[in-house]
């Protein structure tokens, strides 16, 4: 098995917390302290509500959409 390779990090103001940016092959993760917040691999909600979101707006005449996530681009 191939070993994490820790690519960056940041610091969270005001909470002292670290995000850290993990990779291991093709495989990315996001994680805040021991708990993994996103991870390359499972990507099947964040798909599902970007088409969720679309079916409902998708008849409006301009439709608009405002994307917040952690950076793994899924949505």
């Amino acid at each position: 098995m191939l070993p994490w390779i820790q690519l960056d990090s940041a610091t969270i103001p005001g909470e002292g917390g670290e995000l850290r940016l993990k990779q291991r092959g093709g495989e990315f993760s996001i994680m805040l302290g021991a708990n993994e917040l996103m991870n390359s691999r499972l990507s099947g909600s964040e798909e599902a509500l970007a088409t969720l979101s679309w079916d409902r707006i998708k008849s409006h005449p301009k439709p608009r959409i405002l994307i917040g996530g952690l950076g793994m681009g899924f949505t």
